[in-house]
């Protein structure tokens, strides 16, 4: 696993306990983001279908020099390309330039690509915005050829790219796989159907966009992406304490297609159900952390490499047991401060 090949280092001796905690602190310091990449400015690209080699640091891709898609690039020598989506910004529109989760580029063997959701630059005081568009442009299928393209030019298959997102975050990331060939959506606490989100009627106002109702573009219709996308992988994570994922979201699907969801993993054609439990703590917000993300990798690579459906189950209930006493002891350091 390339975390614990990371976590590692080499001496000649045997070396004191204090040597010893010194350079493990020295080797987890390294594995943290990096802020020189947020201070590097790379090059605007006036179209996103021409790229060839893509320096780190912040790129902006749009027509001319409207910068539409804002990005943050941490390349490593590696075949694997993941693509992080950022979620709701509420009503911190400082929130709207925070590149999520980019401190974890360190933690797995992938370029790391940030983008984030152009929407809340086209519409002020929109509190989410799903990377979804206008009634007659569809952002994600533009977004989607903006990966592509820069997975090419970093030589990256397009089935080694992982989409990856919670919430707002999580629903571009399954929306998007369709039109990337062979990909993986990983997907915690999505809104499959964003109508059920409580700020729905919020972008309906700003966008003039009901997204309960009809799509040209399918873009609240995950049935659709679902049947009509054979090669690609869709692994959605839901926390069963939360009424609104799991009943709103989850349920539905699940009633759709007839399946029964079981705790752990449970599979339909190739879209992947991780039903985790974070206890008492029962929030849409209690999702993952640096050391669940490093599982969630290894499982993402493990199904890809066909182990059997039996193991990687053992597996994420056991994960998921670390997941829920991250959050129960959360959670009650919370009720002791307050």
């Amino acid at each position: 696993m390339y975390f614990s090949d990371k976590l590692c280092w080499q001496y000649t001796k045997n070396c004191s306990m204090k040597e010893f905690g010194a350079n493990l602190d020295r080797v987890r310091k390294s594995m943290q983001g990096d802020k020189k990449f947020l201070e590097l400015y790379g090059p605007h690209y006036n179209k996103i279908y021409q790229m060839e080699d893509l320096p780190n640091g912040r790129l902006s891709f749009g027509e001319g020099q409207e910068e539409k898609y804002n990005c943050l690039l941490q390349k490593k020598d590696s075949n694997y390309l993941y693509v992080f989506f950022n979620g709701a910004i509420g009503k911190n529109i400082k929130c709207k330039n925070n590149f999520n989760r980019w401190k974890w580029a360190n933690l797995v063997d992938a370029n790391v690509l940030n983008i984030l959701d152009p929407m809340y630059f086209l519409y002020h005081d929109l509190p989410i915005g799903w990377y979804w568009g206008t009634s007659e442009t569809d952002f994600r299928q533009e977004i989607a050829a903006l990966i592509k393209n820069a997975a090419s030019a970093l030589k990256v298959p397009f089935s080694n790219i992982v989409l990856y997102g919670s919430s707002a975050g999580g629903t571009a990331a399954i929306y998007i796989a369709h039109y990337i060939p062979g990909c993986t959506a990983v997907a915690l606490n999505p809104q499959i159907r964003p109508w059920k989100h409580e700020w729905h009627k919020e972008f309906k106002e700003i966008v003039k966009i009901d997204t309960e109702k009809y799509d040209k573009f399918h873009r609240n219709n995950f049935y659709w992406h679902l049947d009509n996308t054979d090669d690609c992988k869709y692994i959605i994570l839901t926390n069963c304490r939360s009424r609104r994922d799991y009943n709103w979201q989850l349920v539905p699907v699940a009633q759709h297609y007839d399946f029964a969801v079981e705790y752990g993993l449970t599979r339909y054609k190739n879209l992947y159900s991780w039903i985790f439990d974070t206890g008492e703590i029962g929030r849409h917000s209690a999702l993952d952390y640096p050391a669940v993300f490093i599982a969630i990798d290894n499982f993402v690579r493990s199904l890809k490499e066909g182990v059997p459906l039996k193991q990687l189950n053992s597996y994420v209930k056991l994960i998921n047991e670390f997941w829920r006493d991250h959050w129960e002891l959360t959670f009650q350091i919370e009720k002791q401060d307050t």
